[in-house]
């Protein structure tokens, strides 16, 4: 069963969703109605989904929205009653996972836990892309920095460069990038032909 966090001051609210969670397969690990607690609440259970209201003591609805977003720990889905709707542009460019109005009925619970779950994993997938590709930037970089210097140094074609940092690589067993660290650091060159 999967684990969420309530964060929210309305009562009503609060009791609505305690019913719906089971039916979801979700367990309530916590209840508060306080942003700190709900921060330090997040990090405890690292929860599987967040449900926020917005009229919270302590820190702000917004403040504790911001923190839980940059944090990336999960999926947070917004509630906002109607006297709350002037919250909405906030809600949307703080860029939250889903946002559902109260009241609501079961399905559009439903709905929205699972359109808030597929938005963070694409979020987490493209976050791992976009890592994965600036490391494959940074590699290439370093390597090319490396291909440089043996042609400055060694006078041999790029081809050849590239095939000497390749050649020592597979003689120990390192990365290209390592062998290439070690070409900038002056550890290693090739001897002159």
């Amino acid at each position: 069963m999967k684990r969420a966090i309530l964060v929210s001051g309305n009562p009503s609210l609060s009791l609505e969703i305690k019913v719906v969670l089971p039916l979801l397969s979700y367990q309530m690990l916590a209840t508060t109605d306080n942003g700190m607690e709900a921060l330090r609440l997040a990090h405890r259970f690292e929860p599987d989904i967040i449900i926020l209201g917005w009229n919270l003591r302590g820190l702000s609805s917004s403040e504790v929205l911001q923190n839980l977003i940059v944090q990336h720990l999960c999926p947070v889905i917004v509630v906002l009653t109607q006297e709350e709707q002037h919250a909405l542009s906030e809600v949307i460019a703080a860029d939250v996972h889903h946002v559902i109005q109260y009241p609501w009925r079961a399905l559009d619970m439903a709905a929205a836990i699972q359109l808030a779950e597929h938005r963070f994993i694409r979020e987490t997938e493209h976050s791992q892309q976009i890592q994965r590709l600036e490391e494959e930037l940074k590699t290439r970089k370093i390597i090319f920095q490396a291909m440089l210097k043996l042609i400055q140094q060694r006078g041999c074609s790029e081809q050849a460069a590239y095939a000497a940092l390749r050649n020592q690589a597979m003689s120990t067993r390192k990365s290209i990038k390592s062998v290439a660290h070690d070409v900038l650091k002056g550890i290693w060159l090739p001897d002159p032909d």
